[in-house]
């Protein structure tokens, strides 16, 4: 398998750079939304994705679906987020011993 070059370039239009700090903004106030508001998601997200975009969350089945409502419902938002949640407890290995 050939390794994938690295490649690394400035930017310095002043529109894309205007455009990378907007959506940077956008998805820290997701992040801060989602931050303060576990307590309302939980405990009905564990094991599904949530979607946060306009700082408002959606509980969804699947990454796939979670991206669609957030495209759907916050077209503008290019900060939005979507998160798988574990469940409590976290993985279980089960090994036989001798």
């Amino acid at each position: 398998m050939e390794p994938t070059p690295l490649t690394v370039e400035e930017i310095t239009d002043p529109v894309e750079i205007a455009r990378t700090h907007a959506q940077h903004a956008q998805a820290q106030r997701n992040g801060a939304w989602l931050e303060n508001h576990w307590g309302d998601l939980l405990p009905n997200a564990f094991g599904k994705f949530i979607a946060i975009a306009g700082e408002e969350a959606h509980i969804a089945d699947s990454a796939e679906e979670a991206w669609a409502w957030a495209l759907t419902a916050h077209p503008d938002d290019r900060g939005a987020l979507v998160e798988y949640v574990l469940p409590p407890g976290g993985p279980r290995f089960y090994a036989n011993r001798r």
